[in-house]
């Protein structure tokens, strides 16, 4: 009897715990895909992008949105207006001001689907793949 004890803790230290390797021997690298859309966007995959010229995004606007908000009631939006890099500042502008009615109300959308007023930002920028609006949130 003395010796069941023993012979069971000697048998318990010599098993190892589980550890990543236990449950995926080989784990399953990431798609060309996922790793692209991560590039393009530097780290940050929006919520939602919206095309210029969209003008029936309030409902999948609110959809995610609301999604959103159920998993972190106090999320932040970022509403960012995007246009390739051009080279001249000018046309960067002037494209960034054609995208701005567009943000606006993509951002008072976000704003009417019950978030409150401080957690909405709006903000513009250049280096995508072409105009668009895209909504982060943090």
């Amino acid at each position: 009897m003395r010796w069941i004890i023993p012979l069971s803790i000697l048998g318990l230290a010599a098993c190892s715990l589980p550890g990543r390797q236990t449950f995926a021997p080989d784990p399953v690298a990431p798609g060309v895909q996922s790793i692209d859309a991560t590039k393009a966007f530097a780290g940050r995959i929006p919520l939602v992008s919206i095309q210029p010229g969209t003008a029936d995004f309030a409902v999948p606007l609110k959809d995610a949105v609301s999604q959103a908000l159920a998993i972190k009631p106090d999320a932040a939006f970022e509403v960012r207006a995007v246009t390739p890099a051009a080279g001249a500042p000018d046309v960067e502008a002037a494209s960034l001001s054609e995208l701005a009615p567009l943000a606006g109300a993509v951002a008072q959308s976000i704003a009417g689907d019950g978030v409150q007023p401080g957690h909405v930002a709006l903000t513009a920028g250049t280096g995508g793949a072409g105009a668009e609006i895209l909504v982060f949130v943090k």
